[in-house]
């Protein structure tokens, strides 16, 4: 299945993913290399678990989690 993954705020480039079926939102942030624990995932203006099953064509955002005091 395909999926387009915009990575936000910093990189701000857009990666096109081909994925198993019943692919994770955890599955397609390791497949570009990043760990989970770093990003933020949203669909449609909506957060997503990292479980969280993707469909074809599914369109998310990684939204960078910074940290630090």
């Amino acid at each position: 299945m395909r999926v387009r993954v915009n990575l936000l705020p910093t990189k701000r480039e857009t990666k096109v993913l081909d994925l198993d079926e019943h692919a994770t939102v955890e599955g397609a942030i390791r497949a570009i290399g990043l760990l989970p624990d770093g990003w933020l995932a949203v669909r449609r203006h909506e957060p997503l678990p990292l479980d969280e099953t993707l469909e074809d064509d599914d369109e998310i955002d990684l939204i960078s989690v910074v940290s630090g005091g």
